[in-house]
């Protein structure tokens, strides 16, 4: 009979902790899924060889991020037609939207239209609009490349801007000069990344090391399964050792856990929560 009890109770511990889990894990998924995921492509041997530094992904994080969607994935590609092809088509599948930024211009290693159409089984055909905008602007000798784009592609002009964004399906092609990417996508992201959901974020600043809070972190971790945390040292730093992150699809989720992470830590290496 005892020994009966005893199964029974340890059944029932299974069931609770089974049901904590799965409640957790749909808090989480549902969350998530009100945010659009995102992929970008970064085009160019010149950047896997070192000679120039991405400047454009930090950027499109930073404006996608503020826009509620949540960049997954970032590849560098080279100036190869089938590993351009191979790579959008993988991401076009897996993400809800697909940058690519480089390999689009007049030379010989301009190749992003040619793989993008590949990734689609797509002729490339020539465009009029794109080719008068060259002889508008005097680019003689770059219209024909550069008029010449994927079959579905499609155009969308912006008042501020010389040239349409092209995209093709879920994927949308940018320059990958800075100047150009940055001002781009300034002007088109608000309008082609729509995103019903938005993060919400907290920082709390700590004169402590990674070591003396784990504990308490990682409980607070265990917690709030719908928040993500980061844990960022910072060396040799007058203000402070350690950078907190807090963030979640929900302001009041946030706000808890922020809350928490502040009467888990010790007062005295909270040091200044408003930096």
């Amino acid at each position: 009979m005892i020994k009966k009890l005893k199964m029974r109770s340890q059944f029932s511990n299974f069931l609770r902790n089974m049901s904590r889990e799965l409640s957790r894990g749909m808090e989480y998924a549902s969350i998530n899924k009100i945010h659009k995921t995102a992929g970008m492509i970064v085009i160019g041997d010149e950047i896997l060889k070192g000679q120039v530094t991405d400047t454009n992904s930090p950027l499109s994080c930073q404006i996608l991020h503020d826009l509620g969607v949540k960049m997954k994935k970032i590849s560098v590609v080279g100036d190869d037609i089938t590993a351009v092809s191979s790579e959008v088509s993988h991401f076009s599948s897996s993400y809800d939207y697909v940058i690519t930024t480089g390999g689009i211009g007049p030379t010989h290693d301009d190749i992003t239209f040619e793989g993008v159409a590949q990734a689609f089984s797509e002729p490339l055909v020539n465009n009029t609009e794109i080719q008068a905008l060259c002889e508008k602007y005097n680019h003689q000798c770059s219209k024909i490349k550069l008029s010449r784009i994927p079959l579905s592609a499609k155009l969308k002009f912006y008042p501020e801007l010389k040239f349409p964004r092209i995209s093709v399906r879920n994927v949308f092609l940018f320059p990958g000069i800075p100047e150009f990417f940055q001002k781009a996508f300034l002007v088109v992201a608000k309008d082609s990344f729509q995103c019903s959901g938005r993060f919400y974020s907290k920082s709390v600043y700590l004169n402590a090391t990674e070591e003396q809070i784990l504990k308490d972190l990682n409980s607070l971790v265990a917690l709030c399964p719908a928040v993500e945390f980061g844990s960022y040292p910072k060396i040799n730093d007058e203000c402070y050792k350690l950078k907190i992150t807090i963030e979640s699809s929900d302001e009041e989720t946030t706000n808890k856990a922020y809350l928490k992470l502040l009467e888990l830590v010790p007062k005295q290496v909270v040091v200044d929560i408003k930096l």
